[in-house]
């Protein structure tokens, strides 16, 4: 087998359990899966930061499709909140979406990475 077929076959595989892995942790903490395959598309592929956002999108609506129908299984959303979150987030994701087409792809970096940061000094620190 050539070099180049291994590595693809090892792209693929590696895709599969990063993507397995981020699925899982969507599930547990209800977020986050998003942000593991922002980083696998980052460093398995030459795509674009902002193709690679918006291809994690595409991966995180069936994912988080799933996370609910569990969470609504085991009663444990609270749709009156939800609800009160679901206009102003889609609101704000239109808003982010069109922004991201005005914004050069190292301030989205950067803006990710403070994003990320802060919500792990936050977690630790409540």
């Amino acid at each position: 087998m050539k070099l180049e077929q291994k590595l693809k076959i090892k792209n693929i595989t590696l895709f599969c359990v990063l993507s397995f892995v981020a699925g899982g942790i969507n599930g547990f903490l209800g977020t986050g899966g998003g942000i593991i395959l922002v980083y696998m598309l980052g460093a398995l592929t030459e795509n674009d930061k902002k193709d690679s956002f918006a291809s994690t999108l595409c991966a995180t609506i069936p994912m988080s499709i799933v996370s609910i129908t569990e969470y609504a299984r085991a009663s444990a959303i609270d749709l009156s909140l939800a609800r009160s979150l679901a206009i102003p987030a889609i609101v704000g994701g239109a808003l982010g979406a069109f922004l991201t087409d005005k914004i050069k792809a190292k301030y989205l970096t950067l803006c990710f990475s403070l994003l990320v940061i802060y919500s792990g000094i936050c977690m630790v620190t409540k």
